[in-house]
C-alpha cells in the first residue's frame, strides 16, 4: 500500500490557497459596494487624462464583476481539490484523484491567468504524484 501523505498535504494546502481567491473576491464585492471606494476609484480614473468615459465605465465594470468571478473560480477549485483529497485518502481512488487534482489545477492556474499559481502547481504535483506512485510489487514465495 502506497501512502499518500504528499498528495493529501499538498491538496489541502491548495484548497486552503484557492479559498483564499473566494475570501479576495468576497472583500471585492463588499469594498465595491461601498460608496467611498467608488468614489476614489473615479477620482483616481478621471485624474488620467488618457481614459475616456467609455473606458473609465468599462474599468468600472471590470473591477464589479471581477469579485464574483474570483469568488466562482475559488469556490470550483476547493470543490475539485477537495474531492480529490477524499478519494486519494487510504489510497481508493487514485487515477480520479489524480484527474480532480490537475483539474483544480487548471482552473485556479488559467482562471486567474496566473495569479493562482502556487495552488495551480500544488495541485498540478499532487496530481502528477496520484498517477506516478504505484504499490511496490510484493515478493511472493512459493
Amino acid at each position: 500500500m502506497v501512502k499518500r501523505t504528499g498528495e493529501v498535504v499538498m491538496g489541502i494546502i491548495g484548497i486552503v490557497l484557492s479559498a483564499l481567491f473566494s475570501i479576495i473576491g468576497i472583500v471585492t464585492n463588499m469594498s465595491i459596494d461601498d460608496p467611498m471606494v467608488m468614489q476614489e476609484m473615479e477620482k483616481m480614473i478621471e485624474s488620467d487624462p488618457a481614459i475616456t468615459t467609455q473606458d473609465s465605465t468599462f474599468i468600472i465594470g471590470i473591477a464589479e464583476s471581477m469579485g464574483w468571478y474570483l469568488i466562482l473560480i475559488g469556490v470550483i477549485a476547493s470543490i475539485l481539490g477537495l474531492i480529490a483529497v477524499l478519494t486519494i485518502v487510504k489510497n481508493r481512488k487514485p487515477i480520479l484523484s489524480g484527474i480532480m487534482f490537475i483539474l483544480a489545477a487548471l482552473v485556479i492556474g488559467l482562471g486567474t491567468i496566473g495569479f493562482g499559481f502556487i495552488p495551480g502547481l500544488l495541485f498540478l504535483i499532487a496530481g502528477i504524484m496520484a498517477f506516478v506512485r504505484k504499490p511496490k510489487p510484493s515478493e511472493t514465495v512459493y
